[in-house]
């Protein structure tokens, strides 16, 4: 079960494919809650931000197929492939 808080997924490999992605995400029985806090991306793919559809907030049910493909490495990392297109992102707890 994931830790709830603040996650965050970068990248700082080239000035073109640069992003920063922070979301506070809460595990419940039945689903996953993201709320985007920061979103911060030059050039690279936006498939996060088209996935919460203009939206502060998105919930992920775990028994019905959303179209994201998801998977839980720990209890304070995961990665989301949004739209299962392009490159998946991972997420890791933001240390405080």
């Amino acid at each position: 079960m994931l830790k709830p808080g603040r996650y965050v997924a970068e990248n700082n490999e080239s000035l073109f494919s640069r992003y920063r992605i922070v979301m506070e995400v809460k595990e419940t029985e039945k689903s996953y809650v993201f709320k985007l806090v920061e979103y911060d991306n030059r050039y690279g793919y936006d498939h996060i931000k088209v996935m919460f559809n203009g939206k502060e907030r998105k919930t992920i049910r775990k028994d019905k197929p959303s179209g994201h493909a998801m998977r839980v490495w720990g209890d304070d990392n995961f990665t989301i492939y949004p739209f299962q297109a392009d490159i998946p992102f991972y997420f890791k707890l933001e240390e405080v």
